[in-house]
């Protein structure tokens, strides 16, 4: 589907849009999608540069290019109105998403995000950081990529995974496009994003902040974003690193569920 984001639909009812994180695809979202489907009608896509949204236009990359396709898949579906969840950059892109089809957006649920990087000596710092990925991607066969990018500290939790779960996510990983995920970070990694704190300040959609308890990092950021959105609600993922949608599938999708529909557990 050249120059085309990949969806797959499924289920029935108040639709939801996934968009998964960096080296993911719509497949990392299929415990979640399982659960969902009961309820709702399930739009999941690829992202530019992954699973099977793969192009050579750069031009796809750029943020703006990026939502303005989600919109048009969304308007091609007929639907006016969507609810969305996005997971690490899934949740950046579902941000900008919102902040510029906010009226299209119903609830939205961010996973294990950043709304961006504030200082400019910060940012350039991001991008040296992106540009030695991008390099050990072109240099490497994807393993030795999926290889380095497992190491890092961000997944150590994923190690406490079935080693069946663990290969599932690895397949996903090692499947992907070299070229696509080196321009996506190129053009999408957080150094080269908007800081979106003063937008996301005017932002009215009710907006459900979700981290995981051993994610030191994305935890704070997730309490700063609690903060400036004006809308919002955070809970903590227990027992999950960074990569909640795979460590907490059934957890993340009775939130979001409970989250869309209005319904609460009491807490």
């Amino acid at each position: 589907m050249k120059n085309k984001l990949y969806y797959k639909v499924e289920g029935k009812g108040i639709p939801i849009l996934l968009i998964h994180g960096f080296t993911g695809s719509n497949k990392s979202f299929d415990e979640v999608s399982r659960y969902l489907k009961q309820y709702f009608k399930i739009i999941r896509i690829d992202l530019f540069g992954h699973g099977n949204s793969m192009t050579l236009d750069e031009s796809k990359y750029k943020f703006e290019s990026s939502i303005e396709s989600i919109y048009q898949l969304i308007i091609n579906l007929k639907i006016k109105k969507i609810n969305v969840i996005g997971y690490s950059l899934g949740g950046r892109t579902a941000m900008i998403f919102a902040l510029k089809h906010s009226k299209i957006i119903n609830k939205l649920i961010i996973c294990s995000s950043s709304h961006g990087i504030e200082k400019d000596s910060d940012k350039k710092n991001r991008i040296r950081s992106d540009e030695k990925l991008i390099k050990l991607l072109k240099q490497n066969k994807i393993s030795r990529f999926v290889k380095h990018w497992e190491s890092l500290p961000l997944w150590e939790s994923e190690k406490n995974l079935s080693i069946e779960k663990r290969n599932i996510n690895r397949r996903i990983r090692l499947n992907q496009n070299k070229t696509g995920l080196a321009l996506s970070l190129k053009h999408q990694g957080q150094g080269n994003q908007e800081f979106l704190k003063e937008k996301l300040s005017k932002m009215v959609n009710p907006t459900l902040i979700l981290y995981g308890e051993k994610d030191k990092r994305y935890g704070g950021v997730s309490k700063e974003l609690s903060k400036i959105v004006r809308k919002s609600k955070i809970i903590m993922v227990p027992q999950s690193g960074h990569n909640i949608i795979l460590e907490k599938p059934i957890f993340v999708a009775y939130e979001a569920k409970n989250f869309i529909l209005g319904e609460t557990n009491g807490n």
